[in-house]
Formats: structure tokens, C-alpha cells, sequence
């Protein structure tokens, strides 16, 4: 038992530090070629030197998020592919220990780097991306983009049978204007709104609405009363919140806020179907790090003239492969062919399959 605790420290030294290697490699190319790609954008902002380096600290964490799975593809490929060449793991397999015993470590850790991994993007790599945007919003495209304050004609489905479409909406105070709210059973039109304006009120949970015509109609589609109000508070399902979050990607939302949003458009009668595959898309991708680990290390070890640039080819060849097959269940997530669930797993249940069988064959 402690001939084998001391296999494992051995293996996963030789691991870690061909990882932070790997890691400290391409957070450094990723970020020299993005400043040389936008120095010239830096230039004409005219922006300090320590604006530039508050927006590449804001950079960093995505540079690593996206790094960390292809360290960890390097730093399995090269760790076998070294113990193999020094013919070390010859010796260790004449000890009686297979290279399924001595992956085991090595795929502990890829479960490690995938957990956190969405915790790591969820609140450090989403915050910081808005922060980058932001910056370059405001500076380094100034003249062409500034940030979104108003958001003009908004359609939202409040209810099954309530639609809310608002001609313009502020941020800045909460207040829409050229309203109209329309409900409707069974397809058709029994009640309209008109308001000239609508105020957020966080206090009451409500809205201000103003200068406001309310008129009701038969099933002809004739209209039977006609009332005019000044000001009423009125509660819908739709919050300022809403409007802007229907302007973000799911991938700029953090998990909580993601899934708030779905259950806000669940309650008012919205499909949420593209949201949720985009939901279960953040804890199915970080998977990712575990599946690179899995399929490098029998690569890595198989008898090849290539040796370990073959293993680092051909593992490059599948997580090539793997994320087109993330994608694709993601597209039969949106088309409702598959399940949200089952879409976004679908690559991951395949190739950790396809990954355990291929280091059970050559376990030994």
C-alpha cells in the first residue's frame, strides 16, 4: 500500500508541474496575442497603462479557464509518454501495478479540475467578462458602441394568455412608454391596455402605469367598454430584471441567474427550452477536463514509432472531435429533438465510454 502512495506522489509531481508549465505557456500566448491584436485599439483610446492592465487582469481568468483543459491534455500525454520513454513504466507494470491502477491519480485529479472548473467560471470568469465588456464598451470601442441603457421594442409573454410589448424601456430609472398589454383566451383578444408610460415601483412589487386606456372586447373582436384611468399600480410576472437579462447570452449569466430566469419564464407561460440547455450546458462542459485526462493517458502509452507525439496528436484529433459532439447535442437541445438534459450529455456519455474502454484494453 505505500509502495503505491509513493507511485502516486511520483506521478503526479511529474503531472503537475508539466501542467503549470502548460498552463503558464498559454496564458502567456493567449495574452500576447491579444494585446498585439488590440494595441492599436489601446492607442487611439488613448488608455493608461494601468487601464490596459486592469482590462488583461480582467482577460486572465477566462485565458486559464480556456487553457486549463489542454494543460491537462499535455500534462497527461507527456507524463505517461516520459515514464514510457525512460521505460519506467515498463518497470512499474513488471511490478504488478497496470496502468489502470497508476491512472487512477492522475483521473482523481481531472475530477477535481472538472468540479471546479464550474465553480471557478461561475464566479470568477463570468463576473470578470462583464467587467472586461464593459471596459471595452466604454473605451476601447467608444466611438461606435456605448453601453445599453435603453432597449427598444420589447415583447414579453407575462402569462399564457398575457402579452406585454413595451416600445422603450430605460434602465436608468425603470420606465417604460408606449405600452400595450394584451390579453387573450383561447387566441383571442378580450382585453387591451394603452399606457403612455410605466414606472417600476420596487417598493410595492408593482407598476406606476400612466395615462392609460383600458378596453375590453366580445368574441366578434368588437370592443364593449372603453375606460380611461390616470394612475393605478398594476403587478405583472415582468420585472425590470427580465427585459435586460433577455438581452444576454445564457453564457454571460451566472448558474443562479440562469436559473432564476428559467423559472421566471416558466411561471409566465414562456418556452425555456434554449435557456435550460444552456443551463445544464455549465456543469455538462467542465466535464471536459476529466475526458481529456481519460482518453490522453492510454494514447500516451500506446506502442507507436510516433511515440508521444502521436499520443498528443491523436488526443488533440478526439477533444477536436468531442467538443463537435457537445455542439451538436446542443443543436438537437434547441431543435427539441433530445431532452436539455440528455443533449448536452450526450458528447460526454459517448466518449467517457469510448475513453473507459480504451484504457481497459491496455490497462495492462
Amino acid at each position: 500500500m505505500f509502495g503505491f502512495k509513493l507511485i502516486d506522489r511520483y506521478v503526479l509531481k511529474k503531472f503537475i508541474v508539466i501542467f503549470l508549465l502548460s498552463l503558464i505557456t498559454f496564458i502567456l500566448i493567449f495574452n500576447i496575442v491579444d494585446i498585439i491584436e488590440k494595441i492599436d485599439k489601446f492607442i487611439r483610446a488613448k488608455m493608461s497603462l494601468a487601464a490596459i492592465g486592469t482590462y488583461c487582469l480582467y482577460q486572465l481568468p477566462l485565458f486559464i479557464n480556456i487553457a486549463i483543459p489542454m494543460s491537462l491534455l499535455l500534462a497527461s500525454v507527456f507524463t505517461i509518454g516520459i515514464l514510457s520513454k525512460n521505460n519506467e513504466l515498463a518497470a512499474i507494470k513488471s511490478s504488478g501495478i497496470s496502468l489502470y491502477r497508476l491512472s487512477a491519480s492522475l483521473l482523481f485529479v481531472g475530477l477535481l479540475f472538472s468540479v471546479g472548473s464550474f465553480f471557478f467560471e461561475d464566479t470568477l470568469v463570468i463576473p470578470a467578462s462583464r467587467k472586461r465588456i464593459e471596459i471595452e464598451q466604454n473605451k476601447l470601442k467608444r466611438r461606435r458602441y456605448s453601453k445599453k441603457k435603453i432597449f427598444n421594442n420589447v415583447m414579453y409573454q407575462d402569462s399564457p394568455t398575457c402579452n406585454i410589448v413595451i416600445s422603450k424601456f430605460s434602465i436608468k430609472n425603470n420606465t417604460a412608454t408606449s405600452v400595450t398589454i394584451q390579453y387573450t383566451s383561447n387566441h383571442v383578444l378580450t382585453k387591451r391596455i394603452d399606457a403612455r408610460k410605466m414606472i417600476w415601483i420596487p417598493e410595492k412589487n408593482s407598476w406606476k402605469v400612466s395615462n392609460f386606456k383600458i378596453r375590453n372586447f366580445d368574441n366578434e373582436g368588437n370592443e364593449t367598454v372603453s375606460s380611461v384611468f390616470s394612475d393605478s399600480l398594476l403587478q405583472f410576472n415582468l420585472k425590470p430584471d427580465d427585459i435586460i437579462q433577455t438581452s444576454l447570452k445564457p453564457d454571460a449569466m451566472r448558474y443562479r441567474e440562469l436559473s432564476n430566469f428559467i423559472k421566471r419564464l416558466k411561471e409566465s407561460g414562456n418556452d425555456p427550452r434554449k435557456w435550460a440547455v444552456n443551463l445544464y450546458f455549465k456543469i455538462a462542459f467542465p466535464f471536459t477536463n476529466f475526458i481529456v485526462i481519460l482518453f490522453g493517458l492510454p494514447l500516451a502509452a500506446m506502442k507507436h514509432k510516433k511515440g508521444i507525439s502521436f499520443g498528443a496528436g491523436m488526443s488533440l484529433l478526439v477533444i477536436f472531435t468531442y467538443y463537435g459532439f457537445i455542439k451538436f447535442g446542443q443543436v438537437l437541445g434547441y431543435k427539441e429533438i433530445l431532452n436539455p438534459l440528455l443533449s448536452v450529455w450526450l458528447g460526454n456519455i459517448i466518449f467517457l465510454i469510448a475513453g473507459a474502454r480504451l484504457l481497459y484494453k491496455i490497462r495492462q
